[in-house]
């Protein structure tokens, strides 16, 4: 390709234009300037989405490929861990640490499913929970039913 051939061609095309352009009206000249940036911004928005997708496509087959390795190698682990009990005779119990946290039954430290009453999905207050903890038993305010620590939220029942 003749650059310069080419540039001469750009320079017609270009001055061609510029002769079409000052030949309309001044609400002509001005629509094509909105029309102008209206197509430039648009082109700029395209364009950033374009390389928007492209690095998200990048990052999500990064991150795809890390997954896939990682298990891999921890599907590798798992095997060798396998033979290595099977070879030793061990169990997995013995050979995990014997010092793993136990939780304790501290009333205080309140179970998930005693956040909210599963009658009718109102969080309980903090007087209910002070109530609940003294007492080891509440009423939902909304809907009555009784919650309890020990055995987690049951209907009530009222005998006559």
């Amino acid at each position: 390709m003749d650059w310069r051939n080419f540039l001469e061609n750009i320079g017609e095309w270009f001055n061609i234009f510029i002769d079409w352009y000052l030949d309309q009206p001044l609400y002509g000249q001005v629509l094509v300037i909105i029309g102008i940036i209206a197509v430039l911004a648009l082109t700029v928005t395209l364009v950033y989405y374009i390389i928007k997708g492209i690095a998200y496509l990048i990052y999500y087959i990064i991150k795809g490929i890390f997954y896939l390795l990682k298990y891999i190698g921890y599907g590798i682990f798992r095997v060798f861990e396998g033979f290595y009990l099977l070879v030793s005779g061990k169990s997995k119990s013995q050979t995990q640490n014997d010092s793993q946290h136990i939780p304790d039954n501290n009333p205080k430290d309140l179970p998930i499913s005693l956040e909210f009453c599963s009658e009718c999905g109102k969080h309980i207050n903090k007087k209910m929970k002070n109530y609940l903890e003294t007492n080891g038993f509440v009423f939902c305010v909304n809907c009555g039913i009784m919650i309890r620590i020990d055995q987690g939220i049951q209907p009530l029942s009222i005998s006559h």
